[in-house]
């Protein structure tokens, strides 16, 4: 059995390709019978090895990464072994989404076992943390996990790693917006407090510079957007607690926060009806779209939409 993994999320890639190895290879046998080959290694060494026995195993395992890059005539090679391919050996083609472009695609479609490694929608996401979690015997509000998804992304590489942070902080207890934004956003949503600021007082030179601090501390557009689409949604909460009579403590207590915390963002949410809410959703909306269908550059867009907030008086 051959397997073609095709997706842009790599870290679903990398653990469907672990769990082939581990389907074929024990630890033991993989030291020897497991070989991982990219496009700058030489032909002649990946079919080699596909066509070397395995040593005191049933099989032996060739992983080839990033074929999206393959040359055509690397391509033929591998697609023509495809046709008689080695009964000992199990070859798995990884690549990202590019790959479904290639001529060839479908050729190997039909003579290998398919494996998607898409980026999860968010829903999926929120349905995977849980699950996760459910496993490792630690509970999550739905609001916690809301915070993740908005302030990570669909980044599942990052977000696994911050789960496993959670699951130390917590200690076994109940994870909720708090621990959240402590572990996850920590100083992050500091500087957003300080994004929408700069952009509430008219002040571009200030936002632009915040927004490079984001970038020099790592932080991609999408996740940036994400990081405004909670604040977004902890102003419409403010509000919509505050039209109804609740008093600080009582919104503290719905929101997952401190006292002092919702006090700064009621502080900012004075400057927020509702139609000005719904306009710059409706901008982060667009905007997030724009970057994950490849319509926009990341970098481009997020500036185009902070350009947007400073105008949106």
């Amino acid at each position: 059995m051959n397997y073609l993994i095709i997706g842009d999320d790599a870290y679903l890639r990398e653990r469907e390709e672990n769990k082939i190895k581990e389907k074929f290879l024990s630890s033991g046998e993989a030291d020897i019978n497991f070989s991982i080959y990219r496009e700058e290694d030489d032909l002649s060494d990946i079919m080699d090895s596909l066509g070397t026995l395995p040593f005191l195993a049933d099989r032996r395992v060739i992983l080839v990464k990033e074929v999206e890059n393959f040359t055509e005539s690397s391509l033929n090679t591998l697609m023509s072994y495809l046709e008689h391919p080695t009964e000992t050996s199990v070859l798995i083609i990884s690549a990202d989404s590019n790959f479904k472009k290639n001529k060839h695609y479908k050729k190997f479609v039909s003579s290998m076992e398919t494996i998607a490694a898409d980026v999860p929608q968010a829903h999926t996401m929120k349905k995977w943390i849980k699950s996760f979690l459910e496993k490792e015997n630690v509970d999550i509000s739905p609001q916690a996990v809301d915070l993740i998804v908005e302030l990570k992304g669909q980044d599942t590489a990052g977000i696994k790693a911050e789960i496993d942070k959670l699951i130390s902080f917590s200690g076994g207890n109940k994870i909720e917006v708090k621990d959240v934004e402590q572990i996850v956003g920590r100083s992050v949503t500091e500087t957003v407090f300080k994004l929408v600021d700069a952009i509430d007082s008219g002040d571009g030179e200030w936002a632009f510079r915040i927004l490079n601090d984001l970038y020099n501390d790592k932080k991609q557009p999408v996740e940036i957007i994400g990081y405004l689409g909670w604040h977004m949604r902890m102003m419409q909460g403010v509000n919509l607690l505050s039209s109804k009579g609740a008093g600080v403590n009582e919104i503290a207590s719905k929101l997952g926060y401190s006292p002092g915390y919702v006090k700064r963002l009621s502080y900012q949410a004075k400057k927020y009806d509702h139609s000005k809410i719904a306009r710059r959703v409706s901008l982060l909306f667009e905007t997030d779209k724009a970057i994950k269908t490849g319509q926009k550059d990341p970098n481009i867009a997020l500036q185009m939409l902070v350009v947007e907030f400073l105008k949106d008086k």
